[in-house]
């Protein structure tokens, strides 16, 4: 919305600056988003008088001018023709910038002086384009200021309005805003009109639910022309173009009072006016020259052989005033907000009257916009006027009177106000108290429904800045996460301090992608996919960590750390559906670059079983073991399944992509995986938890033995590992693998592991003896089970 601080002195009688005004506004939720000097570039403008003009010796298209301005003559050289001898010019001295950026200095043009320039509208920034330099009146001051003469004096506003201030979008709403934060009243407004014709205009309303109210007057005998210099400079200050004195006219009552109207030419109508529904497929060519096609949910302005207007929009091109028009209806209406919005959406027309009417005009405020725009018509176009035909439909009702408690306010709004202080503000804004003591609001004001509303404008109006600070004093306790999120949030935190990067997936996958990584699942198809790729609720996380991969992969970047945190979803008993918490990881790429001091070296299945075992055991404190075993999407030699302390359930599984599969994403470099099922990790986490500050550190030394078998191949590693254990779970604290042989002095069938076995009790230090009888148990112990023989 803007407006002038000259068009915002016609309504009130206020001294303050610009600033102060913007700054006023917008602490009272009319936010200045910008503030314009209307003279800026016309500083150095002023008013002079051609003395001579004649031709310049050395150009046929230029005149050399001598120009009085004020006491001084300047030698001026002109490139229009529009001019002569005594013309009143702009003339722009030396050292002025003007609008357009043009800055004025002395020089020589063909070797005559000048000293200035004469200025056509377009450089004084008062029109986009011109044919001459601008003719003043005959009757301005030699000297004077041009930007007095032709309106640019003071300051543009222009404040960004939410959309339930609508009645802020004409400058009398401002005004009145402002009255209301300064203790002010508005300057009266009473338009005078002479009624000098008795024909009333006919009007038919049908559609009372799209116009509750319609008013309309004509006006014969008008004389359609330019409009007068404070009419036109006053729409052209806001950046509106002057068309014709009748239409600037309505233009004006727009912005001015925040109503639009709109003129026909009677003799282009046939008589009653109709308000009603369009038909469907209706046509209608609007002022902009577009044919729009209608529907049964638009109100329509017609009469009876065709549509005029599209009600709250915008006219027809066909009924139009032009410069033969003589004889005018005046249309002042109130539209349904709600019914405007829509057709203008549907239609795609944004206009200054659907802006207006979809956030709600003053609906009492019809008649005085009709007569106040009556009154400027007949003071510029001349004409008589008929009466006024006002057709209230009884669609539209004033707003309940709202009930108000100023202890309320008090409470909600942190201030301390007497209710004669609230009822004064609030009687400011318009309210009006009732006998019941409730408050009726303005009829221009549509955002005060209910007590809140009344609460919010008297905090306005007090100010918002005014309102002391104070934290509130509430003890809260936040509740514990659930295991569940206690999980996600620590597994997160501890695979991005590894170095992995989070994705977050859809959880829904193409059928052929859930083939190929969970086939033997029966899943669940979506009703009504995003498409066939998301077609599928996804029972593994690892679908969406390949694409993940394969994306990376497509754009060069060949060093893959990425995991996930997130839901599965699984058949359940009954054919319902169970949601499973799972953490999946990909590892891919280089573990060392090609440098000088060591060779390049990619990841392999122990750089991922690393990791695994690092996140497991930030996570639980029970040891993991690993078995032969995985999905068949999984390389058959470099697979295993992850088992968590004594459960005998696998927990998930860890290996390397199948060749075919990695051949199918173009990658020379093996991908690594590993999925967990959360379930079993927050059951391990609250074993955990439960053993904090139980568990206490031997103070006895410890004794390490080291020992070599010869097994037969087929032998794991881990079952082997575990039948050691098993010789004495409370004196046996570590045994760990540190070397695998084949080769010579060892059979074919056979292979050789090197194990570290680490001992300590927690009550005494371990005699020889104790050592002695514990290795010789393990000997026996992996013997029988195994036929293992120490080397």
């Amino acid at each position: 919305m803007k407006f002038t601080q000259q068009w915002l002195a016609d309504h009130i009688e206020i001294d303050l600056a610009p600033q102060t005004i913007g700054e006023k506004l917008t602490m009272a939720g009319l936010e200045l988003d910008g503030l314009t000097d209307l003279g800026a570039g016309l500083e150095k403008v002023e008013v002079g008088t051609l003395l001579e003009v004649t031709p310049h010796p050395d150009a046929d298209r230029l005149t050399c001018c001598q120009v009085q301005v004020g006491a001084e003559t300047l030698s001026i050289v002109c490139g229009a023709t529009n001019h002569k001898q005594h013309d009143k010019v702009a003339v722009a001295r030396i050292g002025a910038k003007l609008p357009n950026g043009l800055k004025i200095k002395k020089g020589k043009i063909r070797g005559q002086l000048s000293e200035g320039m004469l200025c056509s509208v377009a450089e004084l920034g008062l029109a986009a384009e011109a044919d001459g330099i601008l003719i003043l009146p005959p009757e301005s001051p030699s000297g004077t200021a041009v930007a007095d003469l032709v309106g640019r004096k003071g300051v543009v506003f222009e404040l960004d309005l939410t959309p339930n201030r609508g009645d802020c979008l004409g400058v009398r709403g401002i005004a009145r805003e402002l009255g209301a934060l300064t203790h002010t009243e508005l300057k009266p407004l009473t338009p005078s009109v002479a009624q000098t014709d008795d024909t009333l205009a006919q009007i038919v309303v049908e559609d009372g639910q799209g116009c509750p109210r319609y008013s309309g007057r004509i006006i014969r005998g008008v004389t359609i022309g330019p409009s007068p210099a404070w009419l036109r400079q006053r729409l052209e200050s806001v950046g509106l173009r002057s068309i014709n004195n009748v239409v600037d006219i309505t233009n004006f009552i727009l912005l001015d009072l925040n109503h639009p109207l709109h003129a026909f030419d009677l003799d282009q109508l046939s008589l009653p006016i109709v308000v009603r529904r369009a038909k469907e497929g209706e046509r209608l060519t609007t002022l902009d020259e577009v044919e729009r096609t209608l529907t049964t949910e638009m109100t329509l302005i017609a009469d009876q052989s065709r549509p005029l207007a599209l009600a709250g929009i915008m006219g027809g091109v066909e009924s139009g005033v032009t410069e033969r028009t003589t004889d005018i209806f005046l249309e002042a209406a109130y539209f349904n907000p709600i019914r405007t919005a829509r057709t203008g959406r549907q239609l795609a027309i944004q206009s200054d009257s659907r802006h207006r009417y979809e956030r709600g005009v003053d609906p009492m405020g019809l008649a005085l916009a009709m007569d106040y725009a009556t009154q400027l018509i007949l003071q510029t176009a001349g004409g008589k006027a008929g009466p006024v035909n006002m057709v209230d439909s009884g669609t539209w009702q004033p707003a309940a009177a709202i009930s108000f408690r100023h202890e309320r306010v008090n409470q909600l709004g942190g201030i301390q106000l007497s209710q004669a202080q609230m009822e004064e503000m609030l009687s400011r804004l318009g309210c009006q108290k009732t006998a019941q003591g409730t408050f009726q609001p303005p009829s221009h004001r549509h955002d005060l429904i209910r007590e809140e509303d009344l609460l919010e404008e008297v905090v306005r109006l007090y100010g918002y800045d005014r309102v002391p600070s104070s934290l509130p004093r509430i003890a809260v306790d936040l509740p514990p996460l659930n295991p569940e999120a206690s999980l996600a949030r620590k597994a997160t935190r501890l695979m991005t301090g590894l170095g992995y990067f989070e994705t977050i997936n859809y959880a829904f996958v193409s059928q052929g992608v859930q083939d190929q990584f969970d086939p033997g699942v029966q899943t669940t198809a979506l009703l009504n996919p995003i498409s066939e790729d998301q077609a599928i609720m996804r029972s593994t996380l690892i679908g969406g960590l390949m694409e993940s991969a394969r994306r990376n992969l497509s754009r060069g970047n060949r060093i893959l750390k990425l995991f996930e945190v997130g839901r599965v979803f699984r058949p359940g008993e009954n054919h319902s559906l169970l949601e499973e918490e799972r953490i999946a990881a990909l590892l891919s790429g280089e573990l060392v670059s090609k440098n000088w001091h060591e060779p390049e070296r990619l990841v392999d299945f122990f750089d991922l079983k690393g990791v695994l075992v690092a996140l497991v055991a930030g996570l639980a404190d029970e040891p993991l073991r690993f078995e032969e075993g995985g999905p068949s999407f999984l390389h058959p030699g470099r697979k295993a399944l992850v088992f968590l302390g004594r459960n005998q359930t696998a927990i998930g599984w860890i290996g390397a992509l199948h060749p075919t599969i990695q051949e199918s994403l173009d990658s020379a470099q093996p991908l690594f995986l590993f999925e967990l099922e959360s379930r079993y990790l927050q059951e391990a986490m609250g074993r955990k938890s439960a053993k904090k500050g139980q568990q206490t550190l031997s103070r006895f030394p410890s004794v390490d033995r080291d020992f070599a078998f010869l097994v037969a191949d087929s032998v794991a590693a881990q079952p082997f590992l575990d039948c050691i254990f098993s010789v004495d779970r409370q004196l046996i604290r570590q045994v760990t693998l540190f070397d695998v042989y084949t080769g010579e002095h060892v059979k074919d069938s056979e292979k050789s592991l090197a194990l570290k076995v680490t001992l300590q009790a927690d009550d005494r230090t371990l005699t020889e003896a104790e050592t002695q009888q514990l290795t010789e148990q393990i000997i026996l112990r992996v013997k029988e089970q195994f036929g293992a023989v120490q080397r």
